[in-house]
């Protein structure tokens, strides 16, 4: 897997060439220098003058004989066409310079990154990286982050990458909406300002409960990363464009370098969604690397830890508390949730928005016989429990957000075995729902 170097023709020398060959060297890998006209009619003239540049450069760069290679390219298609660009272990390309067509609001480092097989390293800044390849620093790099998304798992991964070259600090930066994260966990908050603490009015703010949340889903997403170097998760409220608020954090903590996933999308889904990635890649003052999705590697499933069990005191339920109680084993934890559906004469929570707990008049009843539920026997007392009661309307949503709040690995739930008897039973059509809505797996208990 070679390491491949795009630089546009007819520019005089960049720093992107020197990048390429401190990684080759690092890493022990061949070097593809690619001149790329980039469009533009190339001529036998332009072409020899412009091999011959790279081959100068080349023999400037101190590597082995043998282990660097140059061509000359009219076209970034036919360069993304070529085995070495499409088996490339780094794609590293100078970020100005480029011809780039009046046409084409993309520039080739954006095309690169949409159309490499390859991460794609935009050099700015490039003494940072250089001494950093070379052992002379450590790199602080900037990875934005998000729990929900393939393509920050993506850019996660490749921190593991980062670390094999140098020894990097990490900042695990997750931009977010504080009222969607609210709406997303079931936080509950009055709608009227004037019901909430003074410390507390500012609708924008990040909440203590949420932020615990995120914390905690930031750290799971970034696991334990191999290498020398420390890891800090950043959470940046913020709305409008998240690439800015991204940039904001990289320029305000000084960070060398951005790492950020890209999803692979035709031209039509770009225009519509746009493209965090290539807000950064144009506008960012450090270096950027751009993860393509493809790279993602699936996470290896594990025996859950944790599970839910909707609780409507039913014998079904009793039989997911016993199926989940197995699923766990020793150490593992159990979460038993009651949703009590609000009625026609439920009126203390309309000034409040979102899942909200028991009301208070039957709040103590049902935590006691939540915990009543829990075996007494040894093998239950070597397993965590706790237990929970929410109101909603929506007893599908109360579960999703009960699941995002507590972190679990599944979800167990029983089907009643005949119709349904009590105001807060869960019919059939729960089960159906959650198991088309909820992020989490869904173990379905059927009825004896």
């Amino acid at each position: 897997m070679a390491i491949v170097c795009a630089s546009p023709v007819g520019v005089r020398e960049s720093r992107e060439v020197e990048v390429a060959a401190a990684l080759a060297a690092r890493l022990g890998e061949p070097l593809l220098l690619v001149g790329v006209m980039d469009g533009e009619p190339l001529s036998d003239t332009t072409r020899i003058d412009a091999l011959r540049a790279l081959e100068a450069q080349a023999a400037r760069l101190e590597l082995p004989p043998g282990q660097v290679a140059c061509r000359v390219r009219s076209d970034m298609e036919v360069v993304l066409a070529e085995d070495e660009c499409r088996q490339s272990r780094w794609i590293v390309a100078a970020a100005e310079g480029w011809r780039t067509s009046t046409w084409r609001r993309a520039s080739l480092p954006e095309r690169l990154a949409r159309r490499g097989c390859g991460p794609v390293l935009v050099v700015r800044r490039a003494d940072a990286l250089v001494d950093w390849v070379r052992g002379r620093r450590r790199l602080l790099v900037l990875v934005g982050v998000d729990p929900l998304s393939p393509t920050a798992d993506a850019a996660v991964g490749f921190l593991r990458e980062l670390r094999r070259v140098g020894p990097c600090d990490v900042l695990a930066t997750y931009v977010f909406s504080p009222l969607e994260e609210r709406e997303r966990l079931g936080i509950h908050t009055p709608v009227h300002v004037d019901v909430l603490e003074p410390g507390a009015r500012d609708m924008e703010a990040l909440d203590p409960a949420v932020e615990t949340v995120l914390l905690r889903e930031v750290r799971e997403q970034v696991g334990d990363l191999e290498g020398e170097g420390r890891v800090e998760v950043v959470l940046e409220p913020g709305y409008g464009r998240p690439a800015d608020h991204l940039l904001h954090v990289a320029l305000t903590r000084g960070a060398d370098l951005v790492v950020v996933g890209m999803r692979s999308r035709g031209p039509v889904k770009r225009l519509w969604h746009g493209s965090i990635s290539a807000g950064v890649l144009r506008h960012s003052e450090q270096a950027v690397v751009c993860v393509p999705d493809v790279l993602n590697e699936p996470r290896h499933a594990l025996p859950p830890r944790s599970v839910l069990v909707p609780v409507d005191f039913s014998d079904s339920c009793m039989r997911a508390i016993s199926q989940a109680r197995s699923l766990v084993g020793p150490g593992g934890r159990v979460h038993l949730l009651h949703v009590h559906r609000k009625r026609l004469g439920d009126t203390a929570f309309q000034d409040h928005y979102g899942v909200l707990p028991e009301p208070a008049r039957e709040r103590e009843e049902m935590l006691r016989r939540l915990w009543g539920l829990v075996p007494r026997d040894e093998s239950a007392r070597a397993q965590q429990w706790s237990v929970e009661g929410v109101s909603g309307e929506d007893v599908a949503l109360a579960i999703c957000q009960a699941t995002e709040r507590e972190g679990v690995d599944l979800v167990c739930v029983g089907t009643p075995g005949g119709p349904v008897k009590g105001p807060d039973t869960l019919p059939g059509a729960v089960t159906k729902e959650l198991v088309a809505r909820c992020r989490r797996p869904v173990m379905v208990v059927p009825a004896a």
